[in-house]
């Protein structure tokens, strides 16, 4: 800021240096080595825009900081976005934040045009780092402040945001009475709206469209109504189940089977014929696939079984298969698509959580279940691909002991007192000091049970890690707290939920619903969102960029034909599950770096 204010008072010196008879260093009154500084700025600033470019983030850092960021020029501000953007794409959410900051201190920040520059770079980290709250609200502010000519990509970004957003911050939103706003809103609940048909939705919008001719949404609807309106009978006629009705599956089928027909029967109009194919009946899945195409289905939902999964992904399919599991490696062939309670979803959506306050350094802490070993993997592989640094990865026998030696190991609590007895044997006097925890730790994902996570959180307070959040995928929400459970023990603990398990929720409530078993209350959300998908996954194939809101979270579809799912993330305060919010949990990191 004062370099900037200092430059008119150093032009003005050079005006006046020949009266004065003074002579000034070449560096400042030449105007040969002038343009020649500024053409070096110039060609740095291209250097780094293609590094940047070519997705070298750290060299094109370190150009703009050896070269551009400190020196005032009329590029410094298009140096620092370009700066915020790079630490965005390392992850780096604090570094990102200072350069907008700095940017935003420079004069040349105070040029409308440049402001705009500067909200556009913000919202595109943002979106980088998930948090679409503050994406809609910066892309609202954009709609008023751009010129004409340049709002249209904004507003289909400014769309995709609100597509993004769970069904509570929808409601958030809605609050604030924002009439602009409220007609986004409100065209999006149409899609979210499941009891409608495709039919019904076009219409609703249309009514919509024709009430209110002027809003932005109307003059240029977005892609996912104009791609509906543009494809005849994209409602399937006929689907068929393909589930293990019998066996040990049958639980869980029928709790597939129960949510699906909760979703079909809400549809009030042109419901497709249903037919179910229970595998059990058929020696492989081979012939009740042949069964199932017998009856020339628009779409099959199933099968549930992994191995049975892998069979038919090796197979020509004539009619598109929505199969109920996911392989670890998927190759897409023509008309196979995934859709699963896969842990991926839910670790992918905490990590970018906990990115969005600059939290990178996590530990992991697992019982030593199988399945639990398995989501530990998951994670570490998601981890390193989000650049995410493990700092300890423990497993414990779920005894006090092997509870307490896990966490000792975890938080390095372990060394801090092996110091201790190496100082004491070496001063041969007993030392009064207290064993610490590490302070390079953002937080802890937890696999285990709910049961398990209450005997851990009191552990970590003890050891002086009561900061310290514990992350954890809804495996850990097996059943509703036991009345017994102190809140204080299960509190600071973040897990994915899937939205149909969530406060206020009332999509699944014609259904039973199991106190003791939560993972049949998903499996119901699952079924219900496998018809959902029965009607709409053409229109993912036509429109890549679809989102659907829906029981299992927000519905996205990958170019290998893998449905995603954007969970909630919740937690316990008074014994009470409620939303999570990211400021909460990693406040004390950003005060930190601050």
């Amino acid at each position: 800021m004062n370099l900037n204010m200092e430059q008119p008072q150093n032009r003005a010196q050079a005006n006046t240096s020949s009266s004065q008879e003074r002579t000034l260093p070449p560096s400042i009154y030449h105007p040969k080595k002038t343009t020649d500084v500024s053409k070096a700025l110039a060609d740095a600033y291209l250097s780094a825009k293609n590094l940047y470019q070519q997705g070298e983030f750290q060299q094109t850092i370190d150009i703009l900081e050896d070269k551009l960021l400190t020196t005032p020029s009329s590029i410094q501000f298009e140096a620092y976005l370009l700066a915020a953007l790079s630490a965005s794409y390392l992850d780096n959410s604090m570094d990102s934040k200072s350069y907008l900051e700095q940017a935003n201190q420079l004069i040349a920040s105070r040029h409308p045009d440049n402001q705009n520059k500067l909200k556009e770079t913000k919202a595109s980290i943002l979106e980088h780092f998930g948090s679409w709250l503050e994406v809609v609200d910066l892309r609202m502010d954009l709609t008023y402040n751009l010129p004409l000519n340049e709002g249209e990509e904004n507003q289909a970004k400014l769309w995709l945001a609100i597509q993004n957003l769970t069904q509570n911050e929808i409601d958030e939103l809605f609050q604030q009475q924002k009439p602009l706003l409220n007609g986004w809103l409100t065209i999006s609940s149409i899609l979210r709206n499941q009891t409608l048909s495709i039919d019904q939705q076009l219409k609703m919008f249309k009514n919509w469209q024709n009430k209110n001719p002027n809003h932005p949404a109307a003059l240029s609807p977005p892609q996912d109504f104009e791609m509906m309106a543009s494809v005849e009978q994209m409602a399937p006629k006929k689907i068929i189940l393909m589930l293990p009705m019998s066996g040990k599956l049958e639980r869980a089928s029928q709790a597939i089977v129960d949510g699906f027909f909760a979703s079909f029967y809400k549809q009030q109009e042109a419901r497709p014929e249903i037919h179910v194919v229970n595998v059990d009946d058929y020696e492989t899945i081979n012939d009740a696939l042949t069964a199932a195409n017998k009856l020339q289905p628009d779409v099959i939902i199933g099968p549930l079984q992994k191995s049975n999964v892998a069979q038919i992904s090796r197979l020509e399919l004539p009619y598109p298969v929505i199969a109920l599991n996911q392989l670890d490696i998927n190759l897409h062939p023509k008309n196979l698509y995934h859709f699963s309670l896969n842990a991926e979803d839910e670790i992918h959506e905490l990590i970018a959580f906990a990115k969005q306050q600059g939290a990178t350094k996590a530990a992991i802490l697992s019982t030593q279940d199988t399945w639990a070993l398995k989501q530990s993997d998951e994670f570490r592989a998601e981890a390193t691909k989000e650049n995410v640094t493990i700092t300890s990865n423990q497993s414990y026998a779920n005894t006090p002991k092997g509870r307490q030696d896990a966490i000792q190991k975890l938080l390095l609590v372990n060394e801090s007192y092996a110091r201790k007895r190496s100082i004491e044997k070496w001063i041969r006097t007993n030392v009064d000091s207290i064993a610490r925890s590490r302070e390079d730790l953002d937080y802890v994902y937890y696999i285990g049970k709910l049961n398990d996570a209450k005997q851990i959180r009191p552990l970590l307070d003890f050891y002086f890690a009561d900061k310290i959040p514990m992350l954890a995928s809804s495996t850990l929400n097996d059943s509703a707290p036991e009345r017994s459970t102190k809140p204080e023990d299960i509190e600071r603990i973040l897990f994915t939920e899937a939205p149909a398990l969530t406060p206020k929720n009332t999509s699944l409530d014609v259904l039973p619903k199991n106190q003791s078993s939560n993972i049949l209350r998903r499996l119901q959300a699952l079924g219900a969102d496998s018809y959902l998908l029965a009607n709409k996954y053409l229109l993912f194939t036509l429109l890549p960029s679809t989102k659907i809101s829906a029981n299992t979270g927000i519905i996205t579809m990958d170019e290998n034909g893998i449905f995603h799912k954007r969970p909630e993330i919740m937690t316990y305060r008074k014994g009470n599950l409620v939303y999570a919010n990211s400021h909460q949990f990693f406040e004390q990191k950003e005060k930190a770096e601050k």
